[in-house]
């Protein structure tokens, strides 16, 4: 799938889920630098979704994790989960990153997404005609 059709799908599920497109666009940089067949340490697509942690909570289908819109779509439920317990974004993110019981302290996760963010920011406010 190409980056612009990656980019659609992100857009389109981050409006299904409620969530800035422009912070899952910096999730999916982060992550995966926008490779659906990424694979890091149990960790699956384009979210990196962590089949140890969330199969049997969110019964995932492990055939479709590489899929994007299955991915970005359990990507973002995960995410949905840790800001309605925070109602922070940010500190979703963390937990997003660092895992449920948060006993992980890593907070470049997020400075990484945050800069990725500021950047698409900017370019979605700069105007060329």
């Amino acid at each position: 799938m190409t980056r612009f059709l990656i980019l659609l799908s992100i857009y389109w599920q981050s409006a299904m889920h409620g969530v800035d497109p422009r912070i899952v666009t910096a999730m999916v940089y982060v992550e995966s630098s926008f490779r659906s067949n990424a694979v890091n340490r149990g960790c699956i697509g384009l979210m990196q979704v962590s089949l140890a942690t969330w199969k049997l909570k969110l019964q995932l289908d492990e055939s479709r994790m590489t899929e994007v819109m299955y991915n970005l779509d359990k990507g973002l439920d995960i995410l949905q989960i840790y800001y309605r317990q925070t109602g922070d974004i940010w500190k979703a993110l963390h937990f997003y990153n660092n895992g449920p019981s948060g006993k992980y302290n890593n907070t470049n996760y997020v400075r990484k997404v945050k800069r990725v963010y500021k950047l698409i920011q900017g370019r979605a406010s700069c105007h060329t005609w």
